[in-house]
């Protein structure tokens, strides 16, 4: 039995919008998020699942943007050959890129730490397409503020100080994050 990740890019797409809308704090339509209506009460538990959520978001569409734009950042990890195996039939670029690396099981895919493949993308990404330079780097500095404020910290631990919604952070911070990966998933080489 085999595993097809054909669609890894649109699906990890899909994925990273419900994880944005799941706690109703932030809408998606029509390509954009905005801040959705904040009425619904939320414990404080919650507000921490939000704020991992919306940074787990932030990186799986970033990783759906390179896989959909043909730039590799997985890697093979060793001593992982058992469970379900893995494919790529209709995804020519996809297999190629499995083939190459040697990959035959889904437990051999690293998708890696996110500050790995943003230095990756900057290297590799950014001037492979024409996107434009200062977007970019707002991105990638969006994504440190992120992992140096939210990001380990809710992801590992419960910090109390941490369950609140700031509704400026996500307007500051996160809700332009998420509007420029939603750029770069959708641009296309003719923009």
């Amino acid at each position: 039995m085999s595993v097809d990740i054909s669609d890894i890019a649109q699906e990890n797409y899909q994925y990273a919008v419900h994880l944005a809308t799941f706690q109703n704090i932030i809408s998606y339509e029509n390509g954009i998020f905005e801040i959705a209506d904040i009425s619904p009460k939320i414990n404080h538990f919650e507000v921490v699942d939000f704020w991992r959520n919306i940074s787990l978001c932030a990186e799986v569409l970033f990783k759906a943007s390179l896989l959909k734009h043909h730039i590799p950042f997985f890697k093979k990890r060793a001593n992982y050959e058992y469970g379900e195996k893995v494919t790529a039939l209709n995804n020519e670029w996809l297999n190629k890129t499995l083939t190459r690396l040697e990959i035959h099981y889904v437990a051999e895919i690293n998708t890696s730490t996110i500050t790995t493949v943003l230095k990756y993308a900057e290297r590799n990404f950014f001037d492979k397409i024409a996107f434009d330079t200062q977007k970019s780097k707002l991105i990638t500095q969006m994504f440190y503020i992120i992992v140096r404020t939210r990001r380990n910290r809710n992801s590992h631990f419960f910090f109390p100080n941490q369950s609140y919604i700031n509704i400026r952070e996500i307007e500051v911070l996160f809700l332009p994050l998420l509007n420029l990966l939603e750029e770069l998933y959708e641009f296309k080489e003719d923009n």
